[in-house]
């Protein structure tokens, strides 16, 4: 009875050993692997999240040892964090002024910076409300002016969609008779969530946002002359292969393709 318990102990100990061994060579396979993934930091506006979510699902579908990392902000925001030491592999801005701002910087090499993406600013309201489209300027300004609440931009002086809004403004020449009626927010996004909620009534914003919005309706679709070119650049800020990889995979056509259905614009 002895022996047979200490035959017992023995196979135990040894089934122990070859447990531990086990979960050791996993784990250190794990690691192993892990550490032969290369982690991609992608600065990117607020307002291609669902975009690039996508595009990057589809690339590492296809490639397994590069990670990317998306950030989304507010580009301005993101330009800061740039300026003063952040070092993304690649940068989409939401206008050409910032992208440009980074490039006098030297962050930003001409080598390698392409224009992305296009799109355009609508008017929005609650799809609650019983608002029907406005045929013009004239009575898109009288419903501004008649509004109980105030107007939702972003920022007007610091985020591409606020100062595209505030440029369609200006030249309709309705600026000088709203701009004590307007409430601005950090980014595009958060600015069509107060007409999401009703909190208030009209805003201005990227037309791709209402797509991806079930609670508001466009009322009026802003006319490219009335503002600069809404561009969305593109760059890689090193020569490291996999950013040039991912570069060229974002700008490939069959990954622009994939854009239209957000309401992006692309170069024909």
């Amino acid at each position: 009875m002895l022996v047979f318990s200490k035959l017992i102990i023995k196979k135990y100990k040894i089934c122990k050993i070859l447990f531990i061994s086990l979960a050791v060579f996993i784990m250190t396979f794990s690691l192993s692997s892990k550490s032969h993934e290369k982690i991609l930091l992608l600065y990117a506006p607020i307002s291609l999240s669902e975009v690039i979510k996508e595009l990057i699902n589809s690339y590492e579908t296809l490639q397994n040892n590069i990670k990317i990392k998306p950030v989304f902000m507010g580009t301005s925001q993101l330009v800061m964090q740039v300026k003063n030491g952040a070092s993304p592999d690649i940068f989409i801005s939401a206008n050409v002024e910032w992208m440009d701002y980074l490039e006098r910087k030297k962050i930003v090499s001409k080598k390698f910076r392409k224009d992305f993406l296009y799109n355009s600013l609508v008017v929005i309201t609650n799809k609650k409300n019983s608002v029907n489209e406005f045929i013009n300027i004239k009575e898109l300004e009288n419903a501004f002016l008649k509004s109980k609440t105030k107007i939702s931009l972003a920022m007007t002086n610091s985020i591409p969609a606020g100062i595209y809004a505030k440029e369609f403004l200006e030249n309709a020449g309705i600026w000088q008779n709203i701009k004590k009626k307007y409430v601005e927010s950090t980014n595009v996004r958060t600015a069509l969530n107060y007409v999401s909620r009703n909190e208030l009534e009209f805003g201005i914003v990227y037309k791709t946002e209402v797509i991806g919005s079930s609670k508001v309706k466009i009322v009026y679709s802003i006319k490219g002359e009335k503002h600069k070119k809404i561009i969305y650049p593109i760059a890689a800020l090193n020569e490291k292969k996999e950013t040039i990889e991912v570069y060229d995979f974002l700008l490939d056509n069959r990954s622009l393709s994939k854009t239209l259905k957000w309401g992006f614009e692309i170069l024909k």
